[in-house]
């Protein structure tokens, strides 16, 4: 994990943070201190981005192959990159004048909302599939779910942002021709039961695994797991493991698995070390 102390830091501060951002949703009404909301949302947004460039320096400094727990976190990354961008127009009051109770802050919701979390649960499911269950999801009906999904969901929601800002109320359950919102919210009607058929290819997956599914073999399916739980087999026995794993760093699973890599990275390490010991000695 790239900058995993900022991205500790960063998720402390975003729940600091929220208990001063909840009236954002009222600028409309008057009855809140703007400047103060309004820059508290703003400021919310500095570890959120944070989060999102540990995250990116995460896949950049890695060797990335797009199985479909890949395709799943990347897509979850893209939608949370918009819900963000938009949230922080949404915090400015007076472009939330302009589109508040418009279609704008539905998409802004559901990418948020809806989106992200989505896009993250479906990447979890297929990653742990094997550990939870012992059997590994076809990839192929994976992939065939993420896209159907993916397309389906940002041909929902984002033509809703350009109907916010064309002035569409939401909560409406219909408009007049000449309002022109028609030919958008035919795009997000057909993309909504693609959403909604994304689904089916999941479930028939869960169920061809579980009834034809070949069983894992080994403990690591995906080949370089670095957490706990890929030290031991899929799924794991009663109380987890047979004998307490041994725990050398970080990344205890990968160390297992790898011990060649372990050892090189201890020995580009060592130096370091020795130089902070040297330094401690020193001081003393």
């Amino acid at each position: 994990m790239f900058g995993y102390m900022g991205l500790i830091g960063a998720t402390i501060a975003i729940a600091g943070l929220s208990v001063t951002v909840w009236a954002h949703h009222m600028y409309v009404t008057g009855g809140v201190l703007l400047p103060f909301f309004s820059f508290m949302t703003f400021l919310i947004a500095v570890p959120t981005g944070v989060k999102f460039f540990n995250w990116i320096g995460t896949m950049w400094k890695g060797s990335l192959s797009f199985e479909t727990p890949m395709l799943w976190a990347t897509g979850f990354l893209i939608t949370f990159t918009f819900g963000g961008l938009t949230g922080v127009i949404l915090a400015s009051p007076p472009l939330d004048f302009h589109v508040s109770d418009s279609y704008f802050v539905v998409a802004h919701f559901h990418y948020v909302v809806f989106g992200t979390v989505v896009f993250a649960m479906f990447s979890g499911f297929h990653y742990w599939w094997p550990k939870m269950t012992g059997k590994m999801l076809d990839e192929r009906l994976g992939k065939m779910t993420f896209w159907m999904l993916f397309i389906g969901f940002h041909g929902t929601f984002l033509v809703q942002h350009w109907l916010g800002v064309e002035g569409m109320p939401r909560r409406y359950a219909d408009y007049l021709a000449a309002d022109g919102f028609t030919a958008l919210n035919t795009v997000s009607t057909i993309s909504s039961f693609l959403l909604g058929l994304s689904i089916l290819p999941f479930l028939y997956n869960v169920w061809k695994t579980a009834k034809y599914g070949k069983p894992v073999g080994v403990d690591d399916p995906w080949g370089y797991g670095r957490s706990l739980e890929w030290a031991t087999s899929c799924p794991p026995p009663r109380h987890n493991f047979l004998t307490l794993p041994r725990i050398r760093s970080e990344s205890p699973a990968f160390d297992l698995h790898h011990p060649e890599i372990a050892a090189l990275d201890q020995l580009e390490n060592a130096p370091h070390e020795h130089a902070l010991a040297g330094g401690k000695e020193a001081g003393k």
